[in-house]
């Protein structure tokens, strides 16, 4: 039994360039150190930022500064990451985000969920 050729390719293309053309989707993770500075203590931003990540499938955790900003550690995919971030800079409806930092860092395996530090 022959197996059948599947649909025609564009009469522009040859089949080496089917080759060229796919896309190989690789979940590459990311890590990064994200500080968050401005209002940001006493309006829930800890808890509203581990809802923001666990809806994204993100791992990691968050803490309050001595000098009042937020740090997230946060890894995942790269683009969800930066919806992450966008977020970030929004906050929660009682917060005032005055800037961000960012930092990469050595992507850890062992992470297996998102968490408030206290």
């Amino acid at each position: 039994m022959a197996l059948s050729p599947g649909p025609p390719l564009h009469p522009e293309l040859r089949p080496a360039d089917t080759f060229i053309m796919a896309k190989l989707d690789v979940y590459i993770p990311e890590r990064h150190r994200i500080v968050i500075h401005g209002k940001v203590q006493g309006v829930g931003f800890r808890l509203w930022l581990r809802n923001v990540a666990s809806s994204l499938s993100l791992v990691g955790s968050c803490r309050q500064l001595p000098d009042g900003a937020c740090e997230a550690i946060v890894q995942g995919e790269k683009t969800l990451l930066k919806q992450f971030i966008v977020a970030c800079k929004r906050g929660p409806a009682e917060a005032v985000v005055e800037r961000i930092e960012r930092e990469s860092l050595a992507v850890d395996p062992s992470l297996g969920d998102f968490h408030v530090e206290r």
